[in-house]
Parts: structure tokens; sequence; C-alpha cells
């Protein structure tokens, strides 16, 4: 949990006793992060900034760099 709201996650939900692992009944919890700041949102709560679509990421320059990175990641 600290982990989680170390790096920005919010609690936003428990299920107590939901889970049942070891012999014993355990919470499960829910976190979100926004991906966008609250101020990026219009006041009818419409984003400022929609979601690109994949076919749009793949055209920047970055898109090759973090596969680049992320397969060395994976190698290692």
């Amino acid at each position: 949990m600290a982990v989680h709201e170390a790096v920005g996650f919010s609690t936003v939900g428990v299920l107590r006793r939901v889970g049942y692992k070891f012999s014993r009944w355990h919470d499960v919890g829910y976190w979100q992060l926004s991906l966008q700041s609250e101020q990026s949102f219009l006041t009818d709560g419409e984003s400022i900034n929609p979601p690109l679509y994949v076919s749009e990421i793949q055209k920047s320059p970055l898109w090759d760099e973090a596969l680049t990175n992320e397969l060395l990641l994976l190698r290692v």
C-alpha cells in the first residue's frame, strides 16, 4: 500500500474479507492514479486532452526509443 501511495495513487475502495489465501481471509484494495491533473478537465468533466490512438503514438520518435529501452531491460 505504501508503495502505491508514495508514487501518487489514492485509495478508492476496499472489499473486506473477500480474498482467501493461506487459510486466512484478506481484504482487497483498489487504488487509482489519474493520468491527467485536475486542472486538465473542464467544468463539465470533459477532458481537455483526449487520449491518443495507438497509431498516433507509434508515429512519435519516442515510440521506438521506449520499445528499445524496455527490450534491453527484459534481457537483463
